[in-house]
């Protein structure tokens, strides 16, 4: 072969040879897949938990000793000296001969049939009101009668929910025993547990005046057994 040819030859070669490792370079290198996560949703905040309402306890009137002593004429309650109902001169105005009322024993909202008085105690003239004298001298003549104080404070809230459309209705027909009714607040509550029927007494008080309900309806049923 001549030179010159096998020169060209040798060129052709090394030419190509460099585009083959150029086109090697060039193609594109298969990228490793991506690595795939996979998400967990969110899972929803529980909510808190309601808050139940207490369970009521059943209140037993056998575990009230009977009371046989003497009743004073209706309403039964002597205030002490220097203080009066406001319907004194009409204390007849006072009674209803049928209502319904609420009276809470300390666990549980009884709902008493019969003959209810309410109304509220001032100080006579001349003589400055003391909660502290009323309350005392009235825990004093209650339970000379017998009474049992059950409770010096009204129900929780949710007592009052449970049966909030009733006792609205219960205060706006016996205004003056509101503060006795509403929850959480200053009230005492009596029983006198007689033979043949049961007398509750609510006494409430500010610091200028009091309130006073009495009660008499039948013996409330006693628990069942378990």
């Amino acid at each position: 072969m001549p030179m010159r040819n096998a020169m060209l030859v040798l060129a052709l070669g090394v030419t190509l040879a460099g585009c083959a490792k150029k086109q090697e370079a060039a193609a594109p290198v298969d990228a490793a897949p991506a690595a795939t996560t996979t998400e967990q949703p969110a899972m929803p905040a529980s909510a808190p938990a309601a808050t139940p309402a207490p369970a009521a306890v059943a209140f037993d009137i056998n575990a009230i000793p009977v009371s046989t002593a003497a009743l004073p004429a209706w309403p039964y309650v002597v205030l002490p000296a220097g203080y009066q109902f406001s319907y004194a001169d009409d204390l007849a105005s006072r009674t209803k001969d049928l209502a319904r009322v609420p009276v809470w024993t300390g666990g549980q909202l009884l709902w008493v049939e019969g003959k209810v008085f309410s109304d509220a105690i001032d100080n006579v003239d001349g003589k400055t009101y003391s909660k502290f004298e009323v309350r005392k001298n009235l825990q004093q003549a209650i339970e000379a009668l017998g009474g049992v104080r059950l409770t010096e404070r009204s129900f929780d809230e949710a007592t009052y929910k449970a049966n909030e459309k009733a006792l609205d209705d219960f205060s706006q027909e016996f205004s003056r025993m509101q503060s006795a009714y509403s929850y959480d607040s200053d009230a005492d509550t009596y029983v006198i547990r007689r033979a043949d029927k049961a007398i509750w007494i609510v006494f409430q008080s500010n610091n200028d005046r009091g309130a006073l309900l009495v009660a008499e309806g039948p013996l409330p049923h006693a628990p069942a057994k378990p």
